[in-house]
This record gives structure tokens, C-alpha cells and sequence, in this order.
């Protein structure tokens, strides 16, 4: 499960659907559609522009992201461009 936070305090819960170089498609807990986003320079930006931060959700209850946590933490990039990967 991956948290989604806006700058804004907003929170959103889902799950990833694909991810890709640079690039990660969430499907978001009690919405129909899924939602992209892109890594630009260390900082994911949403399809509407805004930075957010994504993080592993391992507990339910709110907490402060660790840096550990953090989506581009735990995914390697490189800088060839790679095929999505479909995980769902």
C-alpha cells in the first residue's frame, strides 16, 4: 500500500498499478480512476503539477514519512529508459 501526500495535508491511500523509469500509476483507494505520476528531478509531480511525496504505507496509522519509505527510495532508476512494468 503506498500513502500519497499533498503539500496541501491532503492524504491518499493506494496501490500501485505500474511503475515505470521515472514514472508510477496508482490505483487510489474509493476513486474509479488510477492516477500517474513523474519523477522530475527527485520530487513527484502529479498529473494536475503539484508535488506530492509517495511513501510505503506499512501501517495504517498516520505517521511521519521515513526517508527509507519513500518511493524513489526503494526503486532504482536508471537512466536508460525502461518498459513499464505492470505489477497488478
Amino acid at each position: 500500500m503506498l500513502r500519497i501526500c499533498y503539500s496541501n495535508g491532503r492524504m491518499l491511500q493506494g496501490i500501485a498499478l505500474a511503475v515505470g523509469d521515472r514514472m508510477v500509476r496508482i490505483a487510489v483507494k474509493d476513486s474509479d480512476d488510477a492516477v500517474e505520476f513523474r519523477l522530475i528531478r527527485q520530487v513527484w509531480v502529479s498529473e494536475d503539477c503539484e508535488v506530492v511525496k509517495i511513501v510505503f504505507a506499512e501501517r495504517l496509522a498516520p505517521a511521519e514519512s521515513v526517508e527509507e519509505g519513500r518511493l524513489e527510495a526503494r526503486v532504482r532508476f536508471q537512466s536508460q529508459p525502461l518498459a513499464v512494468q505492470r505489477l497488478m
